[in-house]
This record gives C-alpha cells, structure tokens and sequence, in this order.
C-alpha cells in the first residue's frame, strides 16, 4: 500500500464527504424557539374543539370520552359534525350527548356539493362554537391523558395566534410510517420556526376563531378535496405568532392508517403542495438531503469498486470508512430524536429507512402523475 499524495487527499475527501452528508437530514434540524412570552403553567383559555366524522363509529366510542373528559379549569367543548354518515354514527353521538354536557353535535347533508366536505364540515363547526379559540384534530386521535388539552391551552397567550401540536402514530403502525410522520413534522416546524409556517401534517391545532373567520375560513381552497390543515397552517401561520408544542403532554396519537389511505393521504398532500405558498426552502431542503444521502452512497460505492480493480486499498479503507462513519452519526442523532419524541423506532433502522424514502417518494410522484387532475376537486 502506497500512501502518496493522491491517495491522501481522496481519502481524505471520501471520509469527509461521509461525515458532512450525515448532517444532512430533518433530525439535526430543531425549530428555532422565538424570544415570546412563555407558556403558562396552566392553561385557562376557553376552547372549542372541532373534529369532523364520517362513518367512524368505533373511533369515536374510543376516542371522544376522552376528549370530553379532560381535567381542565377553563371553558371547553366539543363540536362534531357528522358528514352524512351512514353507519351507526348518529347513534354513538346521542349516547354520549347523553352523558357528556360539553358536546354539540350537528351535521352537513349529503346534497353538499362542488365544495370539499370536509372543509365545509369544518367551517361549520367552526361557526357553531362558542369560545375564542378553536382546536382542530379527527375522530382517529387520542390525546396523550387527561392533562392534554391544559398543556395545549398553555399555548393560548397573547403572542400566539397559531398553535401546531405534535401528532404520532401508535405503535400499531410501521416503522417506516411512524419515521414518516417524524421527518416530516421536523421539516415543517424547521421552516414554521424560522422562515413561514409552510405546511402542517398533524390533527392537533389550535388557531384563534376570530382569525379565521376574519380571513373567510377555507373560501381560497374550498373547491381542493383535502389538505384543509396544510392550507391553515399555510394561510394563517405567522413564524412570530406561531407556538410550536412537541412535548409529550401535548401530543395527539393517531390511529394506524390502512395502506390505502396511508398512499391516498400522501398523493392529495403532493397535490396540496402545488397550491401552498413559501415552499421553496422547504423543497430545497428536502431534494438536497436526499442527495446528500444518496450520493454519498454512490460516491463511497464507486471509490470501493474502483479502487479495489487497481488495488488501491487505502481508498478502500478510506471509502468504507466513510460509509460506516455516515451510518454511525445517522444512528446516533436518530436516537437522540427517537428519545425525545418518546418514539421506540430502532436508530439502526434508521438510516435504511432514509434510503428508503426517497425511493417510495418517487413511486408515490409517479402515481400521483398518473392520476387526473379532478380527482383533487370537488365536481
């Protein structure tokens, strides 16, 4: 092994290529916190919570009791609004009007036309409440406890008119939807924190009610079919009076999706997309750690290959070295995030489902393309 001047500085290049592209992913990238009055301990602000339904029965007789029964000084309720449901919906919704005093229900009928339903659902939620402030989230959400709604409350001051709260899925979804889901709430507080709130990918947002009835609700996007809390966060987000809320007090968990509605859900998002404002950083941002990624790996690949044909081993070395240092850094900064968003994701998995995402980001593209462009409207 000859150890000339070459030599040195490729090695020296592919190992620290190895180390920088490691760096490059949404996990290093924490929101930036704001020098604004901070959260009371308590919470008091006076809520209504909106959610819409459609023939989701069983997870509203699981979800709903505990949203109704959160341990809260201040004022609160809980608006649902049936969208025409044709299971027994309407029959799990008296039982617990019966029980429970802080429920209102009403309905949208199944005419409702040329306008997303449920946006329009929303808004009428939105309408029927009674307090200054509105928390959106779904029937297939639950909140961490009893605590959850007065950690979220803590969020309502003055310097805040927008509040995204962190949404995981249960444990009963993938690895990789799970990852998923982590990724992309790190790109969007990123943004949120630092440039303009770009996108939100929860169901667990509080926004002032006067706020969105001022600026007419969802009447810019009504006609697009979903992306409804996208186009909130987008259109009402302010990175000065937008709260971040990612701790475990504050957290929603939503159900496992299916695998259809898991790929459903990501083709309307590729949709909404088109139609948000401020995204540019936030595409930046995500095409170069892909390429970061994945160009690390064709680099350190090629130097293996190459050098191994003309018996260079100190590339060798060199480039797998690169690769396992870009493998290490990934694992240990995913750790760090599995810990802190109290998720139990193997960091060894980690940098494979990085690799991976890319990839079904593409098939995702693909069938997006393939599909017409009035199936994102209401006709």
């Amino acid at each position: 092994m000859t150890f000339d001047t070459f030599t040195i500085i490729l090695g020296s290049i592919l190992l620290a290529y190895g180390f920088i592209s490691a760096f490059f992913s949404p996990l290093t990238r924490k929101p930036k916190r704001h020098s604004q009055e901070e959260p009371a301990e308590t919470g008091n602000a006076s809520i209504s919570i909106v959610l819409a339904v459609h023939d989701e029965e069983q997870e509203i007789e699981r979800n709903l009791p505990i949203l109704l029964n959160q341990e809260y000084d201040g004022q609160y309720e809980v608006i649902v609004v049936d969208e025409s449901s044709t299971d027994d919906t309407s029959e799990v919704l008296k039982r617990l009007k019966n029980k429970y005093p802080n429920i209102y229900t009403t309905f949208i009928p199944s005419s409702s036309h040329y306008i997303s339903r449920r946006k329009l659902s929303l808004t009428v939620g939105v309408k029927a409440a009674k307090y200054d402030w509105i928390l959106f989230t779904n029937a297939n959400c639950r909140p961490s406890d009893s605590h959850w709604l007065k950690a979220m409350a803590s969020h309502c001051t003055e310097a805040n008119d927008l509040v995204l709260g962190l949404t995981r899925y249960s444990n009963g979804a993938t690895d990789y939807e799970r990852y998923d889901r982590i990724t992309t709430w790190f790109r969007q507080v990123h943004e949120a924190s630092r440039r303009k709130v770009y996108a939100y990918c929860g169901h667990n947002m509080l926004l002032r009610k006067d706020l969105f009835l001022k600026n007419n609700g969802f009447l810019a996007n009504l006609k697009f079919l979903r992306g409804e809390y996208d186009f909130l966060a987008n259109e009402y987000g302010n990175k000065y009076r937008t709260a971040i809320a990612d701790s475990p007090a504050v957290t929603m968990t939503e159900e496992p999706p299916t695998k259809k509605s898991w790929v459903n859900d990501h083709i309307y998002h590729i949709e909404t997309r088109k139609h948000l404002a401020n995204g540019f950083v936030y595409s930046l941002l995500e095409h170069l750690d892909n390429f970061m990624l994945h160009s690390n790996l064709a680099v350190q690949a090629v130097a293996v290959a190459v050098s191994l044909t003309i018996n260079n081993y100190i590339i060798t070395i060199a480039a797998i070295l690169g690769l396992i240092m870009s493998y290490l850094i990934r694992v240990f900064i995913a750790n760090r995030v599995m810990t802190e968003t109290d998720e139990d994701i193997s960091p060894w998995k980690i940098p494979f489902l990085e690799t991976i995402m890319a990839w079904r980001n593409l098939q995702l593209n693909i069938k997006h393309n393939r599909c017409d462009k009035y199936d994102f409207i209401r006709r």
